[in-house]
């Protein structure tokens, strides 16, 4: 079955597939009105390059500790912070104490800048868990520069920009279920449509004649059932043709045009099945001749 097919079959039942539709469509809102809309909250955060950045060290100055990550470079240690504050663990640990475990951060290299996006079920757990990452990145920032006892002109720090105070609608998860809902609701008409049909001929049939029993009405014509297109065509049919008796007891071969004696007491032929007479043979029609022994039936004669 193509598309076509389908689509002819749900016209022709449209009766049962348009309230199945409307049936999907009233379930698809039911469903949309019962999913709570998501919120979203971004929140950014900007890396500032220690004090001592830049300027030349003293010449009397006492020496100080390295920053490594001054030599790595702040997207490394940005980096390493977001796969910290991501971590599952850590994520695991917001959602026991009442935050959304949905935080993306992201890293600009170019400027850089943290970009954290929270998606929660209110627009308080939302702002408050943008607010808490970025409590956590600026701890995470400062620790680990801690643990290589750098100084404070050479730590580098940072700035927030936007806390994630200002939360917006998603409307992604509401979406998704409309397009899962409808998509199951269509191929359930369709289904529910093809199992309708085919039932309603099944039974059609069987009140017609009954195609289960053997040798019912509708095993017997199941020939006539068939398309004018599908019949055999007379023309395309094997005839068989056989001599013709005359009225003396002789017969006449019409392949040779030789006479032949045939015998008093003919034993009835029966007809072959799909034949017909000769009279009634399509001119085009295939016919299948005899080949009868010529030279043994002279020498009959003869002797006769």
């Amino acid at each position: 079955m193509d598309l076509w097919d389908l689509t002819r079959l749900l016209l022709r039942r449209w009766y049962f597939a348009v309230p199945m539709l409307v049936a999907t469509v009233a379930v698809v809102f039911l469903a949309a009105q019962s999913v709570s809309p998501d919120y979203k909250a971004m929140g950014y955060v900007q890396i500032i390059p220690a004090q001592s950045t830049g300027k030349e060290a003293e010449p009397n100055a006492k020496p100080r500790p390295q920053n490594p990550w001054l030599d790595l470079g702040y997207a490394a240690l940005g980096n390493a912070v977001s796969l910290t504050v991501t971590d599952p663990t850590a994520l695991e640990k917001l959602a026991e104490q009442g935050y959304s475990d949905s935080v993306t951060v992201l890293l600009n290299e170019r400027t850089p800048l943290f970009e954290i996006e929270v998606v929660g079920d209110s627009k308080q757990q939302a702002s408050s868990t943008v607010q808490k990452v970025i409590e956590l990145l600026q701890k995470d920032v400062a620790a680990k520069q801690e643990q290589y006892g750098v100084q404070k002109q050479d730590t580098i720090t940072t700035f927030v920009i936007n806390d994630g105070s200002n939360p917006v609608q998603d409307g992604g998860t509401r979406k998704r279920v409309l397009i899962v809902a409808g998509g199951l609701g269509v191929l359930l008409t369709t289904a529910c449509t093809i199992a309708l049909d085919y039932w309603l001929r099944r039974r059609a049939r069987l009140k017609d004649g009954g195609d289960d029993k053997p040798g019912g009405k509708a095993a017997g014509s199941a020939v006539a059932g068939l398309a004018p297109s599908a019949m055999p065509d007379p023309a395309e049919q094997t005839q068989v043709i056989r001599p013709q008796p005359t009225p003396n007891g002789k017969s006449y071969n019409g392949d040779n045009n030789r006479r032949m004696e045939q015998p008093q007491e003919r034993k009835q032929q029966r007809p072959v099945s799909g034949a017909s007479p000769r009279s009634d043979a399509p001119v085009d029609a295939t016919v299948v001749l005899p080949s009868p022994n010529f030279q043994t039936r002279r020498h009959q004669g003869r002797s006769q």
